[in-house]
């Protein structure tokens, strides 16, 4: 059985949240999603045209303007909702290219691997600033209803981020063969 297109349901998702226009969906996709969810530009519009087509969205074009705009039609709404409330079944396949790297790593020096690890824990705690002035942005759309759910994804990335950031410290420990606090205080005793 063929993978379902997830941007579909992105799509649905951002619209249900008020964003009606491509341009909202790119500044929301670029600015929010794009930390745990990928989707590339290039995939909204043929996607809002198959939604279209498949009646979960109607296109809307203001007077006087060119701009485009889309609603989710009652359909749509009722399919966003069924996809929401179906159980996660699979745990994502994360791609990362440090971690391939490190599995072969023994082919280059223990300095090189330790300073690639420090890079990474660097663009880790960018990370962690911008989830920072994320936060900082929906705490100030406290009333939106969205605004718990998108506290709660956002938790989840600064969780993630701060638990990588204690695995590079704890990598570049071992690979230093030093040990931690606890265990030398045993070994001194």
């Amino acid at each position: 059985m063929p993978k379902e297109n997830m941007t579909r349901y992105a799509i649905l998702g951002l619209l249900a949240s008020g964003c009606t226009s491509g341009y909202e969906m790119k500044h929301t996709i670029d600015t929010s999603l794009n930390h745990f969810w990928k989707i590339s530009f290039g995939q909204v519009y043929p996607m809002l045209k198959t939604l279209v087509q498949e009646g979960l969205i109607v296109e809307e074009t203001g007077e006087g303007d060119d701009r485009k705009t889309f609603v989710l039609t009652p359909d749509g709404e009722v399919e966003l909702g069924r996809w929401v409330r179906e159980p996660t079944t699979e745990l994502p396949v994360q791609r990362n290219e440090l971690l391939l790297k490190l599995y072969f790593a023994r082919h280059e020096s223990k300095e090189t691997t330790i300073q690639k690890i420090d890079q990474h824990a660097a663009l880790l705690r960018e990370r962690l600033d911008t989830y920072q002035m994320i936060e900082q942005s929906i705490l100030t759309y406290k009333e939106a209803d969205d605004a718990m759910y998108w506290l709660l994804t956002l938790d989840y990335g600064k969780r993630k981020t701060q638990a990588l950031l204690e695995w590079c410290a704890a990598s570049i420990q071992t690979l230093e063969g030093g040990k931690d606090d606890e265990t030398r205080d045993r070994d001194t005793e």
